[in-house]
C-alpha cells in the first residue's frame, strides 16, 4: 500500500513540474481565454523525427489538441491579434510539417499560422533575381516584423481577414518594386501573379463556407514555402 501510494505522489509531482514547464515560455497576454488556448499550442508528445534536412516523411504530425487549439484560436478572428502577437517569440514544440524537409514547429509557428490564416506567402518563388543580386520571397512573418507586430495586431483587430490579406499583398507588391526587377517580363509576371492573388482571397472570404474553412489548421505548404527557388519570371 505504501508502495502505491509512493508511486501516486511521485507521478502527481511528475505533472505538477510538467504543468509548471508548460505555463513558461511567451509573454503573457492579459486575456485568459488566449493563454488557455496558447497552452494548448504546447504539444504534450515530443517530436517524433528530429528536424532533417532531407525528405524522409511524407505525413505531418500534429496532436489533436493543439489542431483544436489552432482552429479555436481562428475562430476568435482578429480581435485576439494583440493578445497573440505576444506568444510569436514561443519557442517550445507545437507540432511537425513537412515542406522540403521535416520540420518541427514551435507554438510561435502555430500563433503565426492563426494570424497569417495559412496564407504565409503569394510571391510564388522561394529566391528571385534582382537588379543588385537576389531576393528571398516575401513571407507574412516578414510583414509582421515590417509592420512592428504589437502595432500591426492593434491596427488589425479592428479589420477583417480579407482586409489583413489584401494589405499583406500590398506590402509585398511595394517591396517588390523597391526591389526592382531584372526586366519588364519578370515586373509583369509578379504584378499579375499578385493581381492574381487578390482575386483568390476574395472569392476565399465572400463563400459562406470560407470563414469555416479557414478556421481548420491544415496547412499550405505551397503557401507556406515554394518547391524551387526562380528567376521568379
Amino acid at each position: 500500500m505504501r508502495g502505491i501510494f509512493l508511486i501516486l505522489f511521485r507521478s502527481a509531482i511528475s505533472i505538477q513540474a510538467f504543468a509548471a514547464d508548460i505555463a513558461l515560455g511567451g509573454e503573457n497576454s492579459g486575456s485568459k481565454d488566449v493563454e488557455a488556448l496558447v497552452l494548448q499550442l504546447v504539444s504534450t508528445r515530443p517530436a517524433p523525427h528530429p528536424t532533417t534536412l532531407e525528405e524522409e516523411m511524407t505525413i505531418p504530425y500534429m496532436t489533436p489538441q493543439v489542431s483544436n487549439a489552432i482552429a479555436k484560436l481562428k475562430a476568435m478572428g482578429t480581435t485576439i491579434f494583440p493578445a497573440l502577437v505576444k506568444h510569436l517569440v514561443d519557442d517550445r514544440y507545437s507540432f511537425s510539417t513537412i515542406v522540403a524537409a521535416w520540420d518541427n514547429c514551435t507554438v510561435g509557428d502555430a500563433v503565426l499560422e492563426v494570424l497569417s490564416d495559412g496564407h504565409h506567402m503569394f510571391s510564388g518563388y522561394k529566391a528571385r533575381k534582382t537588379p543588385t543580386g537576389s531576393a528571398v520571397y516575401l513571407s507574412f512573418r516578414a510583414y509582421l516584423r515590417d509592420r512592428e507586430a504589437e502595432k500591426g495586431a492593434d491596427w488589425a483587430k479592428n479589420r477583417n481577414r480579407l482586409e489583413i490579406q489584401l494589405d499583406f499583398i500590398d506590402w509585398c507588391v511595394a517591396k517588390e518594386e523597391k526591389r526592382g526587377f531584372i526586366d519588364e517580363a519578370q515586373r509583369k509576371h509578379l504584378i499579375e501573379r499578385y493581381a492574381e492573388a487578390r482575386e483568390q482571397v476574395r472569392n476565399e472570404y465572400s463563400e459562406p463556407s470560407g470563414a469555416a474553412n479557414r478556421s481548420q489548421p491544415v496547412r499550405s505548404e505551397t503557401n507556406r514555402t515554394p518547391a524551387a527557388a526562380g528567376s521568379g519570371r
